[in-house]
């Protein structure tokens, strides 16, 4: 049976977090290599913010819910509207947060079933490996770019981004869901073109090649792979073991591992923890989707 294979009926964890169930005897595979994110359901147009914001107020979801509640709607959003700049400045931040909370969560969620898988198959001895089990950790290893064989290296990188940390990340760097590069290319981290090449769009100019993307799971799956790939973040996955360790795993603390993400250095890290404190984004870390009323909303072009 292929590792490729997926059913991508939808489904709740006992962790309360996304996911979607497998087939006897098949393999999750990471956010980065799923092809088929959402759920299969139709999809609701709109076009503009206000519509969100009309839409989210009909469900009565509110962040200051969820922090109490711990409880999420499962609605994703595909892609930005083009006018969240409208908005009120309050409106603005609380429908940006919304709109990208339940993407963060399915795409950690599908990086915590690898995570899992690996760890049980690690657990084995090697002689026990199926023919299954040796071709993903093949894959895992190569798509992690870990020499073979080190699968403690391997299980040091696949792990999740705080959610904290990735909506500071995805605020500062797209200017909340705002800028061109966000709302033409689904691109809210700042990830410029890999090397290996891609859908990307240029700067003025066409000096710098930035990575274009089809919908905001796929950009922010690349983005957290990125970091869980690059070598340069190895600080990071040190620190995020040792907090993980502690039960100490927030965004707050593992941006302390950012310090090469970008050439503002320390100030970027100093910024990033100050969004955090400011909007309470490392309460969002054990929330769990409701996907009893599950839904896909688009924004046309």
């Amino acid at each position: 049976m292929s590792v490729c294979c997926r059913s991508k009926a939808l489904a709740v964890l006992g962790a309360g977090l996304l996911s979607f169930q497998l087939m006897a005897g098949e393999l999750p595979l990471p956010p980065e290599l799923e092809s088929s994110p959402y759920p299969n359901v139709p999809v609701t147009e709109l076009a503009s913010a206000t519509g969100l914001v009309s839409l989210y107020h009909q469900i009565n979801y509110q962040l200051s819910d969820v922090e109490n509640s711990s409880e999420l709607p499962a609605i994703y959003v595909e892609n930005l509207p083009k006018d969240l700049n409208a908005l009120p400045t309050d409106e603005k931040s609380q429908t940006f947060i919304r709109l990208l909370l339940p993407t963060i969560v399915a795409v950690n969620n599908e990086i915590l079933a690898a995570r899992k898988t690996l760890i049980g198959i690690i657990d084995k001895s090697q002689d026990q490996w199926t023919e299954d089990e040796k071709a993903w950790m093949a894959k895992m290893l190569k798509d992690y770019g870990v020499k073979a064989n080190n699968y403690n290296e391997l299980l040091l990188q696949v792990d999740v981004i705080p959610v904290g940390m990735a909506l500071a990340q995805a605020i500062d760097e797209s200017g909340w869901g705002t800028s061109h590069f966000a709302v033409a290319g689904n691109n809210l981290y700042g990830e410029h073109l890999p090397s290996g090449g891609g859908k990307y769009l240029t700067t003025p100019g066409g000096h710098v090649k930035v990575a274009a993307f089809d919908t905001l799971f796929e950009g922010t799956a690349s983005y957290i792979h990125n970091v869980n790939r690059t070598k340069a973040y190895r600080q990071l996955w040190l620190l995020r073991k040792k907090l993980r360790a502690k039960h100490e795993l927030t965004g707050y603390e593992l941006v302390g591992g950012l310090i090469h993400y970008s050439t503002r250095g320390q100030a970027y890290v100093d910024n990033l923890r100050a969004l955090i404190k400011h909007h309470n984004l490392d309460s969002f870390d054990n929330v769990k989707v409701e996907d009893s009323s599950a839904e896909v909303i688009r924004f046309g072009r």
